[in-house]
């Protein structure tokens, strides 16, 4: 992946990495086991409430990843360019609320 121009070089705290992998991974095998369950024709209610547990631990992955890019990069960006800081955040509120 490449980062776009607007984004800088970040070193992410060790702890909030492997939280965020391992998240990741978890929801990497729940996918699998909704291709599965599709593949073997399971109750399709089954189906999605996995969908619905995908979806939630999605959002509190990106939670934690919010979180630390609210706590360090804003933060940081607000002692250089308070506007510019103000104008990331909005944007990436923008986007997680959709």
């Amino acid at each position: 992946m490449n980062k776009s121009d607007n984004q800088h070089s970040h070193h992410h705290d060790p702890q909030t990495k492997d939280d965020v992998v391992k998240r990741l991974k978890r929801i990497e095998g729940q996918v699998r086991g909704i291709m599965n369950m599709v593949k073997e024709d399971v109750y399709c209610h089954d189906i999605l409430n996995l969908f619905a547990s995908v979806k939630s631990a999605l959002n509190g992955a990106r939670d934690v990843v919010l979180r630390e890019h609210i706590q360090n990069c804003i933060a940081e960006e607000m002692k250089q360019d308070k506007q510019k800081a103000t104008e990331e955040l909005i944007n990436i509120f923008k986007k997680v609320s959709k």
